[in-house]
């Protein structure tokens, strides 16, 4: 079968204009896998719409360029103008560089020392705020043409970027107690571990089965000597209290909770009967200074 997308999610406020979509914000958050987006009124501070889908089948970056490319042409929001289009790239080639011992130069050299990368991937650099770093991450430069023609003038980052950010700045006034984030995707999680507003942890892995899953959970709460029966475990993504990974997660920790939408922002009728932990990442990127 070839490649195809496949729709999840939805939902379009009324009050949506097409007319209006240069007074709008679009975020889109993009993997090879699939993409979300969604459409905010700044002036309503409120988010209106939010639409998701899978890709299928897609053998090569080319590939999912020209599916990817079709979909924009033929839908009825996405090709409009935009005052903003902000875009987080799901890769797991990332590293976190201390703005202390960050140099431009390097970078190829930070890169080849935790990840390999090729002459058609590109560089690219987002600055941390809250974590006074930098995340160095890589993007097919395919992707990056096809962004570029597609949504000119866009803001690129890295959708770790923006969870490591949202996080420590939602966690702002909790009590200073560790913390572990887990935002689990098709074929990897993110595992985050905080202290108030301290990152002390961030990695990515792959993982096939549940049993990968857990494995790589316990292992990082195992290196960093946190007990699983004690420290509070918030998940996001592609998990929920239906799923087999859920399950086994809830064997080993027990004190697990799922992010509500932050009170930040204001939200169309259309979230309430849509799980805020799946898409929290996309929906708090206007918390980042990025």
């Amino acid at each position: 079968m070839p490649g195809h997308i496949t729709q999840s999610v939805l939902k379009y406020d009324e009050a949506l204009h097409k007319a209006d979509s240069k007074n709008y914000k679009l975020s889109i958050q993009l993997s090879l896998d699939g993409f979300s987006f969604c459409i905010f009124s700044e002036t309503q501070n409120k988010f209106l719409s939010i639409e998701s889908h899978a890709i299928h089948n897609v053998k090569n970056i080319d590939s999912f360029c020209n599916l990817f490319r079709d979909f924009f042409q033929n839908h009825p929001w996405m090709n409009l103008s935009f005052g903003q289009v902000a875009i987080l790239f799901e890769s797991q080639k990332t590293t976190l560089i201390p703005s202390s011992l960050y140099d431009e130069k390097e970078q190829d050299n930070y890169t080849k020392l935790n990840f390999t990368f090729t002459e058609d991937q590109i560089i690219k650099t987002d600055k941390l705020v809250n974590v006074d770093a930098y995340k160095l991450y890589v993007v097919p430069k395919q992707i990056i043409e096809l962004l570029n023609s597609l949504f000119p003038g866009h803001q690129l980052s890295s959708h770790a970027s923006v969870l490591i950010e949202s996080l420590l700045i939602l966690s702002k006034n909790l009590p200073a107690n560790k913390r572990c984030y887990v935002n689990a995707r098709n074929s990897y999680l993110d595992i985050i571990i905080t202290e108030g507003r301290n990152l002390l942890y961030y990695n990515a892995f792959n993982y096939t089965t549940k049993e990968d899953f857990i494995y790589y959970l316990i292992f990082v709460l195992d290196q960093l000597k946190l007990n699983p029966e004690e420290i509070e475990l918030i998940l996001t993504g592609f998990i929920d209290k239906n799923s087999k990974l859920f399950e086994m997660v809830y064997k080993y920790v027990r004190n697990i909770a799922f992010p509500q939408l932050s009170d930040s922002f204001n939200y169309s009728y259309i979230f309430n009967d849509i799980p805020a932990h799946k898409y929290s990442n996309l929906l708090n990127f206007y918390l980042c200074e990025l």
